[in-house]
């Protein structure tokens, strides 16, 4: 890294854990905290997701599953084997929605910061 003037300073608190793992990849890399530090976040991607408004209609259909995985249950037990696969059937719909669902939700988070190194 080029030598530059640094004129702040960053203040942190870990666990034992955290600092373990820290210390652990920053000797490992070779590099000064300051340097790994720099390094580490340069390189790295930050994502944020609004959970509240983007997860609601996925917890809703899990719902469904869950209700349909109920009635699957009870029809089998007493010998309905054709409403039985009627239910496989509106699970697997359910569950393929949901999954493109989160799939979209995590490819597209409402923040995202990347710098290019």
């Amino acid at each position: 890294m080029p030598n530059r003037k640094r004129n702040h300073s960053i203040c942190l608190k870990l666990t034992d854990e955290e600092y373990d793992l820290w210390t652990s990849k920053q000797t490992a890399s070779g590099l000064s905290k300051t340097d790994y530090l720099i390094r580490a976040i340069s390189r790295s991607e930050v994502r944020i997701y609004s959970i509240e408004e983007s997860i609601s209609p996925l917890i809703h259909e899990i719902r469904k599953i869950g209700t349909n995985l109920n009635q699957l249950a009870y029809f089998s037990n007493i010998g309905q084997d054709e409403r039985v696969r009627a239910e496989i059937g509106a699970i697997r719909r359910t569950n393929d929605r949901v999954m493109v669902q989160l799939s979209d939700f995590l490819k597209n988070p409402q923040f995202s910061v990347k710098v290019k190194a």
